[in-house]
């Protein structure tokens, strides 16, 4: 939350409207303070920040990060968190890390601090080169180490209901009563990102071995998610390109697909990552939970926030080679998910532990 003003010669406030983001630009999950919950281990600090000419009142929940903060900086004056320089915001001469907690700096109520940057409107850059690049992310990280579990931080669990609260979901195919829910990673899970990306191989070739086969098989007791953290209209064409989207002849059905918008950021010691929730996807479709979900990825750090729920596979890459197409991981999947539905209770099952004991056994 944040109020502006814009100090005349007169010192007489004048309210002015935010600048708007140009629509190529990523959507910021802005924090909320009004969902910060007495007794929940947050509070709010009031600051003062002057860009521009114009005093902006914000008002920051003390257990975002200084990423967050910046964040609500680009929401307001279209300065792109790259560029947002923070003076005056601590007495030291270095400027605050982005993972540092607000809460760690002792920051005074109506503490005032300025801001550099140069918004987007004013840059000579494309503003389409702001858009993240079409390039995945495949570093995972390991956030066991972490001082409070991410999916404990009052942080995240207040993120969860922000982000509820903007998303949108597009139905293909309505939910079936009575299905479990899984929800599929695409980019090096079911696909070989890099020459789907690149063009390098047709897109049937980058697909998994047995990709179709497999969803045809889990399909009738699971209802199916694509979840990737690449945007929605590259996400919507490859899924097209694969035949997973649009192919009549499949004896399966996409129920909807999400892409990297309701994802938001958490952090481990070091670095911030985008990461998947489950929760979103439980807050819209209440007949799903921990009881009847899984999530399957390659990379681990999209379980921090469900840890029970994430099933790891190995990354599929090298499409075109014979390794790759000697690729049995699906097969074996499938055989286990079709265990797992059996179960009245998903959790009943540990996948980190179960899943490689079956795909040794297997």
């Amino acid at each position: 939350m944040a109020d502006i003003s814009s100090e005349s010669s007169s010192s007489t406030a004048v309210d002015a409207p935010p600048p708007q983001l140009p629509s190529s630009a990523p959507l910021p999950h802005v924090s909320d303070p009004d969902l910060v919950e007495a007794g929940g281990g947050e509070k709010v600090v009031e600051l003062k920040m002057s860009w521009s000419g114009k005093t902006f009142n914000l008002s920051v929940p003390d257990q975002d990060r200084v990423y967050d903060l910046k964040i609500l900086i680009w929401s307001l004056t279209s300065v792109p968190i790259d560029r947002v320089k923070l003076i005056g915001l601590t007495s030291s001469r270095n400027p605050p890390e982005e993972n540092a907690v607000i809460a760690s700096l002792n920051l005074k109520s109506g503490k005032k601090f300025m801001m550099l940057g140069t918004s987007v409107e004013n840059s000579f850059k494309d503003p389409t080169r702001l858009q993240q690049a079409e390039v995945v992310d495949d570093l995972d990280v390991d956030y066991t180490q972490a001082k409070i579990p991410p999916h404990l931080e009052p942080r995240n669990i207040r993120k969860i209901k922000e982000t509820t609260a903007g998303m949108q979901l597009d139905l293909i195919n309505p939910p079936r009563p009575g299905k479990k829910l899984l929800v599929l990673d695409l980019d090096y899970t079911i696909v070989d990102t890099k020459p789907l990306i690149d063009g390098s191989l047709p897109s049937s070739e980058c697909a998994r071995p047995a990709l179709h086969e497999f969803l045809e098989l889990v399909y009738p007791h699971y209802d199916l998610v694509i979840w990737s953290q690449t945007s929605w209209r590259w996400l919507e064409s490859k899924l097209v390109e694969l035949g997973m989207l649009g192919d009549e002849s499949r004896n399966y059905k996409i129920s909807f697909v999400v892409d990297r918008r309701p994802m938001f950021t958490i952090f481990t010691e070091r670095e911030g990552q985008p990461y998947k929730r489950l929760q979103l996807l439980w807050n819209k479709f209440p007949q799903f939970s921990a009881a009847n979900t899984v999530h399957i990825d390659d990379l681990s750090r999209n379980f921090a926030l469900n840890p029970r729920e994430g099933l790891k596979i190995k990354a599929f890459k090298g499409a075109g080679t014979n390794a790759a197409a000697a690729d049995r991981e699906l097969v074996k999947l499938g055989a286990y998910l079709i265990r797992l539905a059996g179960l009245g209770d998903f959790r009943e099952m540990d996948h980190g532990k179960d899943w490689p004991k079956w795909r040794k056994q297997t």
